[in-house]
C-alpha cells in the first residue's frame, strides 16, 4: 500500500528519534508523501545526515527530550525552519534490554520512564500550540503490541510499563486535546524486520517462527509500520482519535500452544516427535 505524493503536501512534521530505525523509516515515508520533516535525535550528526537525504525543507536536531528545556529549544528550532508544526511523531525509546526477574535496575526504569513517557510529554508541551494553531494538528505515539499489551521476556519490565503508559497517555490525551482541534492516536508495531543491521527474519528458525505465529507470514516491514502512522496523521483519519492501531500481521490473534508445538515439530529430530 502506498500514498499520492501529494497525500501530505505542505504539513510540517517531527519525528523524534528519527535518525534510526522505525523513526527513520517514518521520517522517510512522510517526506515522500509530501512533509516537510524535523528529525530530533540524541545522535545529532545522524539526525543532520539523514535531513540532508531525504532533502530540501527537512532539518536535523540534536537534543535530549527528557529535559523540558531542550525539547522547547529544539521545537523554536523547528519553528524558525518550518514556520509551523502539524504532525507530532513520539518514536523516542531506548534498547531493549531483557529484565532479570527479581532485579530491576533503577538506572532502567528511569531512563524508559524519562525517555518514553517524560519525553513525549515534554514535546506535547512544546508544539500544542503550534498544533492548535495548525487546525489539522495530529500527534502519533509509537507503541509496541509486546510491550504495551502482553508480557515478552524479551524485554525490560521498564521497557513493558513504558509503552503500556503511553498507550494510555495516548487515551487521556485525546480526551484533553480533542476541543482544541488535535487528534492523538498510537501506532503499536509487532514484529518489524528492521532496514538496519541483521534482520530477525535471516536466520531460518526465526523465519519459521514468524511463519507460524504470525497469519500473514512474515514481519512488517518498516515502511509498513510508516504507512499506518502516515494514515493517523492525515485528514483521511480525521475522526479517529485515542484509539491504539495494532500493526502486527495479526499475531495477536494465534492460539500459543498450537503455534509453539507447530515450530517444535518443524525443528525436532524425529527420535523427539
Amino acid at each position: 500500500m502506498t500514498y499520492g505524493r501529494e497525500f501530505l503536501r505542505g504539513y510540517r512534521a517531527i519525528v523524534t528519534g528519527g535518525a534510526q530505525g522505525i523513526g527513520s523509516e517514518i521520517a522517510r515515508a512522510l517526506v515522500v508523501v509530501g512533509c516537510r520533516v524535523a528529525i530530533i535525535d540524541l545522535q545529532g550528526e545522524k539526525a543532520e545526515a539523514l535531513a540532508l537525504e531525504l532533502g530540501e525543507g527537512c532539518v536535523g536536531i540534536s537534543a535530549d527530550i527528557t529535559v523540558a528545556t531542550e525539547s522547547v529549544a529544539a521545537v523554536d528550532q523547528v519553528r524558525d525552519a518550518m514556520g509551523g508544526i502539524d504532525i507530532l511523531i513520539n518514536n523516542a525509546a531506548p534498547g531493549r534490554n531483557r529484565g532479570v526477574i527479581g532485579k530491576i535496575a533503577d538506572s532502567d526504569w528511569a531512563l524508559h520512564q524519562s525517555v518514553v513517557l517524560g519525553g513525549a510529554a515534554n514535546m506535547v508541551e512544546a508544539t500544542l500550540n503550534d498544533l492548535t494553531a495548525s487546525k489539522r494538528g495530529a500527534i502519533v505515539n509509537i507503541s509496541s503490541v509486546l510491550a504495551g499489551s502482553v508480557g515478552l521476556d524479551q524485554a525490560s519490565v521498564a521497557y513493558h510499563v513504558a509503552k503500556a503508559g503511553l498507550n494510555q497517555f495516548t487515551r487521556w490525551l485525546a480526551v484533553r486535546c480533542g476541543p482544541v482541534g488535535v487528534r492523538v492516536n498510537a501506532v503499536a508495531p509487532g514484529l518489524v524486520d528492521r532496514g538496519v543491521g541483521q534482520k530477525i527474519s535471516d536466520s531460518l528458525i526465526n523465519r519459521t517462527i514468524i511463519e507460524t505465529l504470525v497469519p500473514v507470514g512474515c514481519a512488517a516491514s518498516g515502511q509498513e509500520v510508516a504507512m499506518a502512522v502516515i494514515f493517523l496523521a492525515s485528514d483521511a483519519a480525521s475522526y479517529i482519535t485515542g484509539e491504539v492501531i495494532t500493526v502486527d500481521g495479526g499475531m495477536g490473534l494465534r492460539e500459543t500452544f498450537g503455534s509453539g508445538l507447530s515450530v517444535y515439530n518443524a525443528f525436532a529430530r524425529p527420535s523427539d516427535l
